[in-house]
């Protein structure tokens, strides 16, 4: 599983890739615009989304919308995640990448490898006789 410098570098590039796909080469100026009207910090837009989202709001109107849909939408891809078909009309741009990240985490890789780890050595212990204890057998005679 991915540590939380890597998920926001992540999202950074989803951020980055999804304004470029849709404003294409305008997405840098978005990213300089937001900069300098303090919505995001100079170098990171993703130290806090919210302002993210306020701030391409004031830039794009309700368009904004579309544009945080496809960064979304990147996101998914880059995490290996299939998207969901449930997000509504109205949606917290923060608390969708939340969401996100609270699904890869649950099915990451690296959780999915440990719990087939964790049920294959209890099936081995289970069936496996020479993991049973041994009785000795007194030979009467």
């Amino acid at each position: 599983m991915k540590n939380s410098c890597e998920l926001k570098l992540i999202v950074s590039e989803a951020i980055n890739e999804g304004l470029s796909a849709l404003c294409g080469s305008a997405g840098n100026s978005v990213i300089f615009f937001l900069a300098n009207d303090g919505a995001i910090k100079p170098r990171s837009n993703i130290e806090n989304l919210k302002s993210f989202s306020d701030g391409l709001e004031k830039i794009f109107g309700f368009g904004s919308k579309i544009i945080e849909k496809r960064i979304l939408e990147i996101l998914w891809l880059k995490l290996q995640l299939p998207p969901p078909n449930d997000i509504p009309d109205e949606f917290e741009f923060s608390k969708e990448v939340e969401r996100i990240f609270n699904t890869y985490k649950i099915n990451s890789p690296m959780n999915t490898r440990e719990k087939v780890e964790r049920e294959n050595s209890f099936s081995k212990l289970s069936n496996n006789p020479d993991h049973m204890p041994k009785r000795k057998m007194k030979v009467i005679g």
